[in-house]
């Protein structure tokens, strides 16, 4: 379960670095762009834009966001000025990318639906366990996962954003075929499955919301987040 729960949290993040950075690029004209940790100028996000191939480098230095500890590089690609479109595509890459110390892989896509709604795609993604070269802890895998961000559209910064998301996550835990899973987010009033275990998580970064995970041959598993800290909201399932 807790997995289960650090997946959507990563892939989240992915979301939210890349949507950002499609954002803050177009706002400032596509020109390469620094930020350095106020305390040590060694702890950096840098952004660079290439024209050419059409995508923005996202290098990360020791970059905390969320208490949530980002390191290597998110590649970004898309059309300039393709910001504030409907329609408009993003995809992701993770050439070489760790949080916390967990080698993410996969690769993603954002497309951007209606105003401040998107569809977020993510095909073979995988989460190893910490340290160089670590097995796979979970894979998971997101098929037309809704965003809509209800707070904090108003200027280009991530610190004021609140993300709704609806979805569902399927994968496999510890390569193991027995343990593929089904994560689904529900509607807290649908959460009355007799004997439901509901589990909290860290609260650093998710607010509020109930999710179901469905292994096959075992006791589902419904768990649900009740915190005050954070920046991303479970909504009921869009099917």
């Amino acid at each position: 379960m807790l997995d289960n729960a650090q997946a959507m949290l990563f892939f989240h993040t992915i979301f939210r670095e890349a949507e950002n950075a499609w954002a803050f690029v177009h706002e400032k004209n596509y020109e390469s762009f620094t930020f350095t940790d106020e305390k040590n100028p060694t702890i950096t996000k840098k952004y660079i834009y290439d024209t050419a191939n059409k995508d923005i480098t996202i290098t990360y230095r020791a970059w905390v966001t969320n208490k949530l500890l980002l390191v290597g590089t998110i590649r970004v690609r898309f059309e300039i000025n393709s910001y504030l479109s409907d329609g408009m595509l993003a995809n992701i890459f993770l050439p070489d990318f760790s949080i916390n110390g967990h080698d993410v892989r996969g690769e993603s896509s954002i497309r951007r639906s209606s105003d401040n709604k998107y569809v977020f795609n993510f095909v073979d993604g995988s989460i190893h366990e910490q340290g160089v070269s670590m097995p796979v802890l979970i894979t998971g895998n997101i098929d037309n996962g809704q965003y809509e961000r209800i707070e904090g559209g108003d200027k280009f910064s991530q610190d004021d954003d609140v993300w709704a998301y609806s979805g569902t996550m399927t994968g496999m835990l510890h390569e193991e075929p027995k343990l593929t899973y089904t994560n689904k987010v529900i509607d807290e009033n649908d959460a009355t499955i007799s004997g439901t275990v509901y589990f909290t998580m860290n609260c650093k970064t998710i607010e509020k919301g109930v999710s179901l995970i469905t292994i096959p041959e075992r006791p589902d598993i419904i768990y649900g987040y009740y915190c005050s800290e954070v920046r991303f909201i479970s909504v009921k399932h869009v099917y």
